[in-house]
Formats: structure tokens, sequence, C-alpha cells
């Protein structure tokens, strides 16, 4: 540098005469906006200079004009006063190559200098660059960030600097991005699949230019995504920017399980996201503080909730948001974060007036309709129902308050304590299987989450009997080493019911000898000898985390995690991958885990694999999926009244006053049906954890049918082994897991409920049935053609149809869904259906369920069982040898009033007394092994001229005669030693089956008119008496046999074949 460079540098600093004049429009700008920003084209654009009325420093300044790719040469910083206003400037000089580049772009340069500078929401970035670059506006940086931000949680293998490095090097490629979402979602362009076309080969022809392979996979993966996307509300103008994705599409790019469809949120302040499973998807939306990996907290919770929703009409959706602002979150500025969030995500949906579908004139869509969009509370939402509703009323959606459920005109979680008592309502099936009451037999807790919570809260409250030694909060421990159980109680419903209360609020005076409260921050708690003997260690002192964690390893009867937070994780899984850093430092090994049984009160407390280690060790456990299901089955079925009495609001037949008192008076009935469903999944589990001892084979067919059929359902995500490994995942009984069991039953119901909505089974006027029984009794009487003219009809009616199967019978009912084919199938379904109702078998489980504790836990198992098989052969057979045609509901069903009455004459035997006074159930049991038969017998009675007590009588004496029952039970009770051992007890089983249907034929067909069938069975007994007395040797010889092989039963059933020839 010479002496006259070095001159010119120094006279660059000294002012002019222009920097000393603010032109008048400047300053009017100046004093609406604040900041104004002013690249000066007299200096061939090399010059900038930033006015505003209150100072701003160079460390604020230069970072911004660094990311949008300024060089800065040199900068001065002065003050002018204009009109007695004091007005701060700061001149930057810049070294630039191209100055047509910052002309061609100088207004949004200047833009986002102003924007940036006056809101601090604006986060400096390097995507500014693409300003400067390409000419972008502040809405098409905003865009950009969007994408970015999504990819980045998506692509869990991508950083976000990664991909912003990518597109910002890459530029002009970047800018053909945004032309192509342009293109795509303006409404006012015309011609967009020939320009579409035009525009992606153009960025394949770019991408091909490209030498680094991480750059190449980054652009594709970002084309791939615009590809994918089928709505936005870019095009609003609004604060936020909001994408619909086709997930199910762009998830072959994706790791693990996905949402079919997908809402991405993005503002300055926050980023949100609601992934669902289908279109009519239900779930939660929850305030995450997991700023790295937020989606994948909330995809973990949206599977979760697809297993919870398969006693639902909805699938599985969740939703969640985090704030990342500086601001202090006041109950205001949430409330303004959350109306954004809901708005959003609302603008991606259409609306339905009058039965029309209605969508926004500025939404482009590249899927079919999509009116059904509701949410629920989660985490950090409680309080936000009204919120939503408010804004669902306000925008005239369809649903209006039905869009969220709870709040003031709702069921209120909370106020009903159902998640926590529909919790605690399967988790005691593992103490009924011990005999223990746990409201009335002391239970030791330890548990996980605040008093003040919703589901930890209720749940502690739920019985007096529960024996609380202590519990973790998000930041406190209690412990209370020897509690008095009525005092402790009492305690813990006065801070229930206390909004604001801690654990630190705890009666001092209540907590036993040696307990207190403690913060999980503290660095040393000196232990006292009472916690040391509980605790059973030595050590003088724990740190807050270490003393967290021996807790969790306590042995206790019940660990009941009411807690948000993952707490147990796998010996073999990395913390790291599990996410959850706030509970890192305290989270234990399922190996660790001492609890004889865990009730999952909230969400991924466990991972799935944690939760199978813990029950190969023999602890008692469900999954959070099972447990929890109670607070979003109350909620389905409040969005469900709702629809259907604003249907009837419309009608002006009530008013919407009504409505709460309508809804008000049906709680405790809601509550009832709510708490049922928890506690026949909870049961149904346990029929299939004693039945998979049996029949592991018929549980590897499950898992193949799901695997083949449901998309949401993965071997390896659900931590289920091979088949040929299945052996790893049976507990200490040989029984499959119940995790597992728990995953099979509820994807087995998403199985039904997807095959039926494909089917026109569920149109069938006998399945309407069903349709009324999920709604209050009254209602069906009041309101039944506003029922029938419901919009989720159908969904209903396969979801009630799905989940009443799959509850009596288990998973393993789809397992012979690849041998049947798919109208065979179908065909099982109905039969199954008509088949239970034919038999009043509703009414016998109701007995057996009634009396828990009266009735041993295995005593009702095997009662279930022997109803079961009867269904499962009756239905068997009518699938075997009907006719679809022939299964005529209506047909079947008119003998049913007369069947019992006829058994009851028939039996000859003496009455069973299993319970007492109960003569219906006793004589049903008593008959229970005739009742196989029956389908055949009105079969042959519909076929005939016979009356049915015809047919019974015969049937019967058959029976009887043949010792078919007898020979029936030997075969079931042979030990199958090989595979062909399986296949001759199949086909002798088929023999009995023909040998009775032939013999009640023929001899119907003896049967002289008027004449008693017991008579025309003794006459064709005598009228081949040699053949008869000859096949009742055999069968003397046979019953007279205390081992009866295979061997033997084949040779008797054979002549019983020979005998009819």
């Amino acid at each position: 540098m010479n002496k006259y460079d070095e001159l010119d540098v120094i006279c660059s600093q000294i002012l002019n005469d222009s920097d000393l004049v603010i032109e008048d429009d400047t300053y009017q700008r100046l004093i609406k906006e604040k900041v104004v920003s002013s690249i000066s084209s007299k200096n061939d654009f090399k010059s900038l200079k930033i006015f505003s009325l209150e100072q701003i420093y160079l460390s604020a300044i230069s970072p911004l004009l660094h990311d949008i790719g300024f060089e800065i040469i040199d900068e001065l910083s002065y003050k002018l006063k204009r009109k007695n206003t004091l007005v701060y400037i700061a001149r930057f000089n810049f070294n630039l190559e191209n100055s047509n580049i910052v002309k061609k772009s100088q207004k949004n340069i200047e833009n986002i200098i102003t924007n940036s500078l006056l809101d601090e929401s604006i986060v400096n970035s390097k995507v500014f660059s693409l300003v400067y670059k390409e000419n972008f506006s502040m809405q098409k940086i905003k865009l950009i960030r969007a994408i970015i931000e999504y990819l980045s949680q998506a692509l869990s293998n991508i950083t976000y600097q990664s991909i912003l490095l990518t597109l910002t090097s890459h530029s002009h490629i970047t800018k053909l991005f945004i032309d192509y979402f342009i293109i795509k979602f303006d409404p006012k362009e015309k011609s967009k699949e020939s320009k579409l076309k035009k525009i992606n080969l153009e960025i394949d022809e770019e991408i091909k230019l490209i030498p680094q392979i991480m750059d190449d996979k980054i652009l594709k993966l970002t084309l791939s995504f615009l590809q994918c996307l089928l709505r936005t509300n870019y095009f609003f103008n609004e604060e936020t920017i909001a994408f619909k994705i086709d997930t199910k599409r762009y998830g072959e790019n994706l790791k693990g399980l996905q949402p079919n469809l997908e809402n991405y949120v993005y503002h300055n302040d926050f980023y949100g996201l609601h992934l669902r499973m289908s279109k009519v998807s239900r779930g939660g939306l929850r305030w995450s503080e997991r700023y790295d990996d937020y989606r994948d907290e909330v995809k973990s919770l949206m599977i979760t909730q697809d297993a919870k929703n398969s006693i639902i009409i909805p699938d599985g959706s969740k939703g969640g948001f985090v704030i990342n602002s500086k601001k202090e979150v006041t109950k205001e500025y949430f409330e303004r974060i959350y109306s954004l969030y809901i708005n959003a995500n609302l603008d991606l949906v259409d609306n339905r007036i009058d039965n029309k579908i209605i969508r926004d004139e500025r939404i482009v869509a590249y899927d079919e309709d999509d009116p059904y969009f509701v949410v629920a509370a989660d985490k950090g939402t409680a309080a936000m129902s009204d919120v939503a509703n408010a804004i669902s009323i306000k925008r005239n959606y369809w649903l209006g308050d039905a869009f969220a459920s709870g709040g003031s005109n709702g069921y209120g979680h909370k106020e009903l304590g159902i998640t926590a008592r529909g919790s605690l309502m399967s988790t005691k099936r593992f103490f009924i299987e011990e005999g223990i009451n746990i409201y009335e037999d002391e239970i030791s807790v330890i548990g996980i989450g605040s008093l003040n919570g919703d589901v930890f809260g209720n749940g502690m409250i739920e019985s007096k009997s529960f024996k609380l030694l202590g519990a973790i909060s998000q930041k406190e421990i209690f412990i209370d080493p020897t509690p008095n159980v009525l005092k402790a109680y009492e305690e813990r419903r006065r801070l229930f019911f206390d909004k604001k209360s801690s654990w630190n609020k705890y009666d001092k005076s209540v907590i036993s000898k040696g307990g207190g409260v403690f913060l999980r921050s503290d660095k040393e708690i000196i232990l006292s000898n009472e916690i040391k003997k509980l605790l059973h260690i030595s050590k003088k002192a724990l740190s807050g985390e270490e003393l967290a964690r021996k807790l969790l390893c306590l042995e206790v009867d019940l660990l009941f995690n009411g807690g948000v937070g993952t707490y147990v994780k796998a010996s073999d899984e990395n913390s790291l991958d599990i996410g959850d850093k706030e509970n890192e430092a305290l989270r234990i090994d399922a190996s660790e885990l001492k609890a004889r049984v865990v009730c999952e009160g909230g969400n991924l407390g466990f991972t799935q694999k944690a939760r199978i280690e813990y029950a190969l060790n023999g602890g008692r456990i469900n999954l959070d999926a099972i447990d929890n299901a109670g607070g979003v089955d109350t909620s389905d079925r409040e969005v469900n009244l709702k629809i259907l009495l604003n249907a009837v609001v419309s009608q002006d037949i009530i008013s919407k006053d009504e409505v709460k008192t309508i809804l008000d008076s049906f709680t405790q009935n809601i509550v009832s049906y709510v708490l049922k469903s928890s506690y026949k999944q909870a049961l149904a589990i346990s029929i299939d954890e004693h039945f998979s001892r049996r029949y592991l084979s018929d549980f590897i067919k499950v898992i193949e049918v799901l695997e083949n059929k449901v998309e949401s359902f993965n071997r390896k995500a659900f931590h289920i082994p091979k088949n040929e490994n299945i052996k790893e995942a049976l507990d200490q009984k040989s029984s499959l897991v119940r995790p597992i069991l728990g995953s099979l039953l509820s994807y087995a119901k998403i199985f039904i409920k997807k095959i039926l909505m494909e089917s026109t089974l569920i149109d069938e006027k006998y399945f309407t049935k069903f349709l009324y029984s999920y709604f209050p009794h009254s209602f069906v009487g009041a309101y039944e053609k506003d029922i029938n003219n419901h919009p989720l009809k159908r969904e209903i009616i396969a979801t009630k149809m799905a989940d009443f199967v799959i509850n009596s019978q288990g998973a393993t009912f789809v397992s012979d869904y690849a041998r049947l084919g798919h109208a065979k199938f179908l065909m099982k379904i109905k039969a199954y259906i008509i088949v239970n109702e034919l038999f009043d078998v509703e009414n016998i489980r109701a007995k057996i369920e009634e009396n828990d504790y009266k009735l041993s836990a295995l005593e009702q198992y095997r009662l279930i069982n022997k109803v079961e098989y009867s269904l499962y052969v009756s239905t068997r057979w009518m699938v075997k040898y009907l006719k679809n045609n022939q299964l005529d509901a209506s047909h079947i069903l008119d003998h049913k009033k007369e069947l019992f009455v006829l058994l009851k004459e028939v039996h000859k035997g003496k009455i069973k007394n299993i319970i007492d006074k109960e003569n219906n159930f006793n004589l049903f049991y008593s008959v229970i092994e005739y009742l196989r038969f029956i389908p055949a017998a009105i079969n042959i009675k519909e076929n005939s001229v016979h009356s049915f007590k015809d047919v019974i009588v015969i049937f019967y004496s058959l029976i009887h005669e043949f010792k078919i029952l007898e020979i029936i039970f030997a075969l079931n009770r042979i030990n199958l030693s090989k595979k062909s051992d399986a296949a001759i007890r199949h086909q002798m089983l088929q023999f009995i089956e023909y040998i009775v249907l032939h013999y009640t034929s023929k001899i119907l067909d003896f049967k002289r008119l008027n004449e008693e069938p017991e008579l025309a069975f003794s006459s064709f007994m005598v009228n081949d008496e040699y053949s008869f007395n000859k096949v009742k040797s055999y069968l003397e010889s046979f019953m007279n046999k205390e081992e009866k092989d295979l061997k033997e039963i084949s040779i008797t059933v054979n002549q019983l074949m020979v005998s009819l020839l």
C-alpha cells in the first residue's frame, strides 16, 4: 500500500457533506420504523448507512453484515440531531467485486438488515447470504429456514449446519428450489404441471454437476422433500410458515417408523409439528423442551398413541412445539405461541359446512379432502383446550368446541382422574392374579411425578391403601420411610387439590422419622438412619441424582410412573440414543429395577427394550399404550358426542346451552365405558399370556400377518425377535412377554379395523348395534337418525367391532388370515360376532369379570378359555361349511331364545354350581361342550322340515350315545410330540364333525312325521342294532382305558366313520 492508498483509507473515515444530511424520506421512515438501513448508490453500492433512534452497537451489526456476505473495510459511528431528535448513524464501507449483485438485491438487503436489528427473534445466520446472492426476500429467507429446520429434525444423521452450508454454497440450486415451491403452491400460477416438470429437470441437471457426495445427498433430499409437500400456508402471508408433508412418501429417506402425514410449523419464536398416522387421527399437543430432537420425542409419542388409539375411532397422532425465544414465557406469551401453532395447523386442513368440503382458495392441495383434525392436551398444554376451541369457533371450523377435548365444555381429565384410574384398572390385573385388592390391601409404592399433576396426583389418591415410600418429580425427591398410610393419604389429597403445590409443601409433621423433601439438583444430601435402612445402604451422603436412582431401584410392590421423561432403559441401550437429557443422570437399567409391578400412567417412562428386559426378569408390566389409554378414550368419546350434539343443535332440536348439561349428565356413563375398556385390555393380555405357553406358533403367525398388512407395525421397532429366535422373548413361565403381547393386541385391532373400513361388511344393518352401543343408551332413543348420519359412523362401527373381537379372542384371532384369505377372514369376523350373540356370551363374560377375588384369576382364565374355545370351534365350522349368503344373522339369531331352553331340557346331568344363585351362568357351563355343534344344528334345521327341538334332541342323544365329547376331550389332552400328531388330531376332529352331522341328517330322514325325536333316535339304533352294538363295544373298550393315546382314539373314530358307510 503506497501513501496515496493510505490517504484514501484515512479520508474514508472522515465525514463528508452527505454524511451530515438526513434526507426527509429517511427521517420520516425512521420516526415510524425506529431503524432504517440505506445502501448508497452514489458510491457504486459499496456504502451502507444504518440510522436508528437508539444506539446499536457494532457487535450487533457486524455479524449480521458478515452473514449477508459483506466484506467490511471500515466503519464509522456518529450522531446527528434532526428536529430535536437524536439520530445514531453507523456507516460501513464494503469491498465488493460485483456491485451489480448488491444493486439487484438492494431492497431486500436493506429490509433484512432493518428487520433483523428491530426484531430480536430473527437470529443471524449464514442463510442471509441468499439475500445477497439470489435476492431472496425476508419471506423467502424464512421459508428456507423452515425447510432447513425441518430437514435437520427429520434427517437424524445430517446436522442443521451441514444442510445450511450446502444450501448457501449452492445458492443457484436453492433459488431453483424456491422457484419450484412457488410454482407448486402459488394459487395464481398457471400450467403448474409442465412448469414443475421443467424446473425439476433443471434441478436434476444442476445436482449432477455437484462433486461433493454429501452436498449431492442433501440437495437430493431437499428436492425430494419439496416433491412430498402437499399444502402450505405460505401464501397466507402470516407470521407462521406451515407445510403439510406426505411423510409416508418421504419416509423412504428417514429412519424407523414414521407418520403418514405431517404438518410442520415455523415461526421466529417457535418450531412446531403435528404427526398423523391417517387423516382421521387424534392425540395430544406437547410443549417440548427437547430442542435438539423434538421431532423424535413427538414421533415416539405418536407411535405410542397409535397403539393406544386401537380402542378408539381415530388413528394415532401427536403434536408438539419448542419455544426458542429468549423472552420470558408468561401466560399471555404462551397463549400467543399456542394460538399461532393451532391456527397454522388449521390452515392446512379443510372445513365441512352443510356436509360439503370447503377449502381456502389460497390453498393448492396435492392430496384428497382432509376435514378431520382434532387435538387434545399433553404436557404443558393442559389448560389450553378452551383457547383451541375458541380459535376453532372463530374460524367457523365445523367441529366447533369438539375440536379440542377437555376444557370448560368437555370432560376434564384431571377432574375425572381418568388417565390414572384407567392405568390402575389395567395394572390391577397383576394384583388380582395374586389375590391382592389394591383398594383394601396395603401396597408399597415408589412414584414418579408431582402431586399437583393429573396422572400422578390422581393415581396417588385413588387408593387409601397405597403406602407411598418415595417419589421423584422433575425437581424434587420425596421420602417417607415408614409412613402412616391413612394420614399420608389425606395429606396427598390436600396437596392434590392445591393446584400450585409441590412436594416441598407436604406437611413435614406427617412425614415419618428420617424422611423429607430434597432437591434433585442437591450436590450432597446427608442421609438419616431411616433412609439408609429403607435404601439398604451404609453411605452417609448421596447427591440428589444418586438418591433418586436408589429410590427407583427400591424393592416395592408397585412403581407408579405418572411423570414426564424416560427413567428406565435396557442394560444394552445407550442413554445418548434415548434423548431426554433432563433425566439422563438418574435413568436406571431395567436389570436394576426391583419393583414387582409397574404402572405406566405416563408416556415413554420405559423404552420398549427396557420393558421387555424387565418382564424377562420376572417383572409385571404392560406398556404405556395399554395402561394410559383411558385419557384418549375419554377425549374421543367426548368429541364424537359433541359432533352428534352439534348436528342436533343445528336442527334447533336442542340449544347450544343444553349441550354442556347433556354432556355432564353422561359423565359417569363415559367413565364406566372407559374403565371397562382398560379392564378388558389387561384381561385379554393375561389370557394371551397363558395361551402363548402352549400355542407360541400362533403368535408367530400373528406377527407375520401384522408385518405384512399393517404398515405402522415393525418387528424391529417393537424389539420382537425373528421367528427362529422368538424364545428369547419368553419369560420365566415360558409366556411371550406382556410388552410384546400388548403391542400385538393393539395392532391386531388396528389390522381388523383397517380391513373392515375397506369392506362393505360394516355397512350391513346387523352391525349398526356397535354404533348404537358406542353412545349412551338414552341417546339412541332420542337421536337415532342423527347417530346414523354421524360423519364417523363407519369408523365407529369398525373400531368397536375390532375392539370387541380382539378383547374377546385375543391377538391370535388374526393368526389364520393368510390361510383363510381375505374374504373368508371377513366371514370369520361376522360369524364370531353372530355366535357371540347367539350364545349370549357377553352376559357370561360380565359375570366372570364381576367376580374378581371371588373367583381366582386362574379360574377366571379357565372359564374364559372354555367360552372362547366353544366360540372358536363354532366360528370355524360356520366359515368352513356355510356360504356367505347363509351367514344371515337374523335367521341364525331367531334360535337364540329357544336354544338354552332346549339344552336345559335335554341335559340329563347335574347343573354345575360355579357362582351361587347364577342359574343361567351355571347352566351355560353345564352345557358348554355342546355349543360347538349348535351352528351345525341350526344349519340342518334351516335346510330341513324339522323343528329346532328335533334337531337338538337328536344331536344331544347322538353325542351322548357315541361318547363324542369324551373322544374330543381325549384328543385335546394328547401331548403332541411331532407335527404329524397335530395333523392326525386335526383330521380326527374333522371326522367327528362329519360323523355327528351325517348321523343327525340320517336320523332326521329316518324319523317319521310327528314322531318324537327321542323315539326316532332309539328306533334308528334298533334298526341297525348289530352295527351299533359293534360300535358300542369299541366305545366301551375305549372308555375303560386309563391311557388313551392317539392311535387308540384314531381307531375308535375310524370305527364310527365305518359305521356310516
